[in-house]
């Protein structure tokens, strides 16, 4: 009887390997988005996709496309600030979206961040779209790790669009002594619909 079963798993497997896969070769621009479960939570995390690094020093410089984004402040000056566009789908009437940020990969000072939201969205050429609403304001950790801390929410939760919708914010150093890095496509600010 073992051997029966045995043989019959052997044979199930052999036939299974060899039926067609689909293909998940991605198609078109990637949208910058994962999946989180946890516990009975279902979200999606959609990441910026696109950053740009400006700094004072060049101000007429926009390091685009940025894969390492940046806020950071000397001695009050040579500031870096960073300008990120999300790009959201339509969701259905009722869904939350809310802006976090997590694992920053260094963070000194005062590891502080502003996030505002920009009037226009941020393209590689147009580096200065002017401010318009202060959402928010974040600490990372000392390590860098986890969570940032929100130190003032001015409406880091809003409801998510109805419709596909482009948001540009800024983000700025806070203190005159302040720095803080992130991987722009993996980590860092984020919108999370649930």
């Amino acid at each position: 009887m073992k051997f029966t079963v045995i043989a019959a798993i052997y044979i199930l497997s052999t036939l299974a390997s060899g039926l067609a896969q689909p293909d998940l070769t991605l198609r078109d621009a990637p949208i910058h988005l994962e999946i989180v479960i946890k516990e009975d939570f279902l979200a999606t995390v959609f990441h910026p996709e696109i950053a740009i690094v400006i700094k004072e020093d060049f101000p007429n410089i926009g390091f685009c496309p940025a894969t390492i984004c940046e806020v950071s402040q000397t001695n009050g000056a040579n500031n870096v600030k960073t300008l990120l566009g999300f790009s959201l789908p339509a969701f259905s009437p009722g869904k939350k979206c809310t802006i976090s940020f997590s694992d920053a990969s260094s963070a000194s000072g005062s590891r502080r961040m502003q996030l505002f939201t920009a009037i226009g969205y941020p393209a590689c050429g147009n580096t200065k779209p002017p401010l318009n609403v202060h959402k928010g304001t974040f600490q990372a950790s000392a390590s860098g790790a986890g969570p940032a801390t929100v130190v003032e929410d001015f409406g880091l939760t809003f409801d998510c669009p109805t419709a596909p919708t482009k948001y540009g914010f800024e983000v700025t150093p806070v203190g005159d002594n302040d720095k803080v890095t992130w991987y722009c496509a993996t980590s860092g600010l984020i919108i999370t619909a649930a």
